[in-house]
């Protein structure tokens, strides 16, 4: 029972865009609202109008869990507090690197375009965050995490070249 473990949850910043957009979700709801009543099709409108305006609201809430499990980080995507989805799952085996975002270290990564940048952080800029570079069947990324030190620490004794904390 060697295992490591630590957790992580992380809100994300809510976009200046969300009360525009949860806004015109009750917009859309009222117009099939209307068109129930008028047309003989405005049922399926306005189931229509409720699904768009179910999906906007989940997705202007966003937070994120990070799970690392002895040799694996799982990050999953949690919707409205509701619905959890499985982000990404990566093995410490196919990381390069894990190091604070604007070190010196990324910058080879973060200069070259075959490295696609994936943000799983909260968007505050006052926050630290990490880039965890690594490649897998789909492709390399750059994957950026806001750990706490619980997590950086787990990480870091279970692969210690490839974890720089600062």
């Amino acid at each position: 029972m060697n295992d490591i473990y630590a957790e992580w949850l992380v809100k994300r910043k809510t976009p200046a865009y969300a009360p525009f957009i949860k806004i015109g979700a009750i917009f859309l709801i009222l117009i099939g609202l209307l068109a129930s009543a008028l047309v003989w099709f405005g049922a399926i409108i306005l189931l229509a109008a409720v699904g768009i305006a179910y999906v906007a609201f989940q997705m202007t809430k966003i937070e994120y869990e990070y799970i690392f499990v002895t040799n694996e980080l799982t990050i999953d995507k949690i919707l409205n507090q509701q619905r959890r989805k499985k982000a990404k799952a990566i093995s410490m085996e196919k990381v390069e690197i894990i190091a604070p975002f604007e070190a010196h270290e990324l910058d080879s990564y973060k200069n070259n375009p075959k490295f696609k940048v994936v943000d799983y952080s909260s968007g505050e800029s006052k926050n630290k965050t990490y880039g965890v570079v690594c490649t897998d069947e789909k492709g390399s990324y750059i994957i950026v995490i806001e750990p706490n030190e619980k997590l950086l620490k787990a990480m870091k004794s279970s692969s210690p070249r490839k974890v720089v904390i600062q």
